[in-house]
């Protein structure tokens, strides 16, 4: 007897198994089934066959993280292992701005947070924006220079336009869905403000879940994850789990960077858009770049997902292998780090009890001064919170390795249109490209 196997899916397979079938029952054994009526009902069989094969297929392949082809299936899974995947990255710039004026007697002066400077890429200009405000001090003279909380006169600014989107908190018997339209947010620079009503003042400002060590009754954190559309939804406690939740009647204020990602890399020269206003007088600020712009990326891909989600499940937010190292940082800072490798101390040569050691592979264009300030993040954040009690963290500088290749190629002029010139660039290019996907990372094997 004919069989159709369960795994065969192939249209014209399908129906060539069903004729079989019938030309093995005594009715139909003359039975002519290409010109006949009978066909045709063979062909609907077959087909329904077919899409139903191909239906179960895809669906049990969308049903494991590892299988799974589409972005939302994939962000879907890694999600139910703790795991939200990196959206579109702004890239950020350091400069140095001051204001040279004629004002001697004013002490501070505060540049506020979202001042906008510009800079142009390949002809396109961009917008970028200061995330903080900045106090500079008058030196004596009449110049405002202005610092960092830490002191230092390197100001990083991050591409973006900065957009904000309103939502009102209903009945708390409504599911309640607060979802931005807009699949270009750097979630890195959300804030979140809960006002007590639609026109007061007062307000709660919300924490990013990752951004907090300790969650109790109290604690006011949200909760940022990809829909399957691309969108974003912001998530909040439900009164009773992580912390305190927004109440009817509450208005929440979202505001964030819409950014261009990798495309404002390399921005070499930025110039303020407006002027600073000091003791009723209107000054020019004087920008000067100390790096060029880098780090801008799109959203993490979907093989990034699938090989990261697993290991940060593993993790469970706590530093303990030299694996949890590698996971929680490359979670927390992939809009820096493009990868990272740690081993204990006891692994080093010479061994050196009670030290992690942790190796940073930064992405083009992220400045030394981003370097150290993501470094002291790392210990101060994140190994400090979630680390063992006395095991150190300590730092090391990776070292490139250089491989260099000969490559030699056939080439017939009568089985192609292109110049042998042409040839050796589209090969030095695969050549390179393969470099760049599969031998930038810590690990690979060449």
């Amino acid at each position: 007897m004919a069989l159709i196997k369960s795994t065969d899916l192939d249209f014209n397979n399908i129906k060539t198994s069903l004729k079989d079938y019938f030309k093995q029952q005594s009715e139909f054994a003359d039975y002519d089934f290409e010109a006949s009526g009978l066909s045709n009902i063979l062909d609907v069989l077959a087909y329904n066959t077919h899409i139903n094969g191909l239906i179960a297929n895809l669906g049990i392949n969308e049903s494991f993280l590892t299988s799974a082809q589409l972005r939302s299936s994939v962000v879907s899974h890694a999600e139910t292992l703790g795991y939200y995947p990196r959206s579109r990255t702004g890239s950020s710039a350091t400069v140095n701005i001051k204001a040279v004026t004629t004002d001697t007697v004013t002490a501070t002066h505060t540049l506020p947070a979202n001042t906008t400077l510009t800079a142009t890429v390949d002809s396109t200009v961009y917008t970028f924006q200061t995330l903080e405000q900045f106090i500079a001090s008058n030196d004596g003279s009449g110049t405002f220079q202005y610092k960092t909380t830490a002191g230092s006169n390197d100001i990083v600014i991050t591409e973006g336009t900065l957009k904000t989107k309103t939502f009102i908190v209903g009945d708390t018997a409504d599911n309640q869905v607060y979802i931005i339209p807009d699949e270009t947010i750097d979630t890195s620079t959300i804030s979140v403000k809960v006002f007590d009503t639609t026109t007061g003042t007062t307000f709660t400002s919300y924490t990013d879940i990752q951004k907090q060590v300790r969650i109790n009754t109290d604690s006011t954190v949200f909760i940022v994850r990809e829909t399957p559309n691309g969108f974003f939804e912001l998530t909040f406690s439900d009164g009773n789990v992580l912390g305190k939740s927004p109440k009817a009647g509450n208005k929440i204020e979202v505001k964030y960077l819409s950014t261009k990602g990798a495309a404002a890399n390399n921005a070499t020269s930025f110039q303020a858009n407006n002027n600073v206003t000091i003791n009723g007088v209107s000054y020019a600020l004087t920008v000067t770049k100390v790096a060029n712009s880098g780090g801008g990326a799109a959203k993490e891909t979907i093989s990034s997902i699938k090989a990261n989600a697993p290991v940060a499940f593993a993790t469970q937010q706590r530093l303990v292998t030299a694996e949890d190292y590698k996971a929680l940082i490359l979670q927390r800072y992939s809009s820096v780090v493009e990868d990272v490798i740690a081993w204990g101390g006891n692994d080093n040569v010479p061994a050196t009890y009670g030290n992690v050691y942790v190796a940073l592979k930064f992405k083009t264009g992220v400045t030394s001064a981003t370097q150290t300030s993501t470094k002291d993040n790392i210990k101060s954040q994140l190994t400090q919170n979630l680390g063992i009690m006395s095991i150190d963290t300590v730092f090391s500088d990776p070292l490139d390795t250089f491989v260099e290749i000969t490559t030699s190629f056939n080439f017939d002029p009568d089985l192609t249109g292109d110049t042998i010139e042409t040839t050796q660039t589209s090969i030095q290019n695969t050549v390179n490209g393969f470099f760049t996907d599969n031998l930038n990372k810590f690990g690979a094997t060449f």
